[in-house]
């Protein structure tokens, strides 16, 4: 008489639907999207570089330097929220799982990315549920660092309800604790339980800092390229952060692409024409991408002499005689 197999968790499931899916999908709209993107260059190509011709080699260099600098913090905050939960993860592992996600999200839905990062993150060792709660927390607590520096832009446009409710959340996580382990103890015993208080903390002070560096890389570029006009320094900081708030929000455009400038433009039109702030908002965008997917190729380079590396060992242990 056979015994019946106990089943996986639910979430097993469905990552192993996503991953098939991820394979085919994540190169085919990969390409989609970067050709949408250059499209879109295409078709603002003559104030596009009108904008870059006003900033400068010098300050596009810098803010380059100073985004790569955020997304080192992005990888600290995942190496703390992994090495708070007794697992070990090198910061070369979280760049390069951060990159793959990376690739992963440009699909719209988000989830992709997620799914992305729970596959490279189980390759490491983190069980499933680890790896989905710590996600989680961690886009939690990206997401609330982005209210934070966004507020003023967030205001004018959702109201004080909305964008206070989006700190609930995160305000949650820390109150309810206690109760929330026991409910995360009942339903997915697999689980370790959630980070400590501390470790969250401390992940939500970095991604403050993360946000402060990329929203006024924005302001600065704002600033040079319109002329140092009178528009409050915070406002046009914060107008990204919401941006990117509402772009993330937005399931169907990939990368928030987009949303998240349209987003900008609306809060700042008060202050700056709009051709003009779509404009500066695109040519940002461009920059920031580039950050992007240099990085992208830099992993998929070293993921592929890593995998020739393994298949070269495997040949060698295979034939040992090989080397004599």
């Amino acid at each position: 008489m056979q015994t019946e197999q106990p089943k996986g968790p639910p979430v097993d499931k469905l990552l192993q639907q996503l991953k098939k899916w991820r394979s085919v999908l994540s190169p085919f709209v990969a390409i989609i999207i970067l050709g949408v993107f250059l499209y879109w260059i295409w078709n603002y190509r003559e104030i596009i570089k009108s904008t870059f011709n006003e900033v400068g080699i010098f300050q596009i260099i810098t803010i380059i330097l100073l985004i790569c600098l955020s997304l080192i913090v992005t990888i600290f905050t995942f190496t703390i929220l992994v090495q708070d939960k007794g697992y070990k993860l090198s910061f070369i592992d979280g760049y390069h799982a951060i990159n793959l996600s990376q690739l992963a999200a440009m699909i719209p839905g988000k989830i992709w990315g997620f799914a992305g990062l729970v596959a490279l993150f189980r390759t490491k060792g983190i069980s499933t549920m680890d790896s989905v709660l710590i996600i989680f927390i961690n886009t939690l607590v990206s997401l609330s660092a982005c209210v934070i520096i966004g507020i003023l832009g967030l205001i004018p446009v959702i109201g004080w309800g909305l964008t206070l409710l989006c700190l609930l959340p995160f305000l949650v996580l820390l109150i309810g604790r206690p109760w929330l382990e026991k409910l995360g103890n009942r339903f997915y015993p697999g689980s370790t339980g959630l980070p400590s208080t501390s470790a969250m903390l401390m992940v939500l002070i970095l991604y403050i800092f993360q946000w402060i560096i990329v929203s006024a890389c924005f302001a600065w570029f704002v600033d040079t390229s319109v002329g140092y006009i009178e528009i409050p320094f915070l406002t046009v900081a914060s107008a990204f952060a919401a941006g990117y708030l509402g772009g993330f929000i937005s399931l169907l455009a990939p990368s928030g692409l987009g949303v998240s400038e349209g987003i900008v433009t609306i809060i700042l039109a008060p202050f700056i024409p709009t051709a003009k702030i779509l404009s500066i908002a695109i040519s940002f965008r461009i920059i920031h991408t580039l950050v992007i997917w240099v990085n992208i190729v830099v992993t998929l380079i070293f993921s592929k002499f890593e995998k020739q590396d393994d298949l070269d060992a495997g040949l060698v242990s295979q034939n040992p005689q090989s080397t004599l």
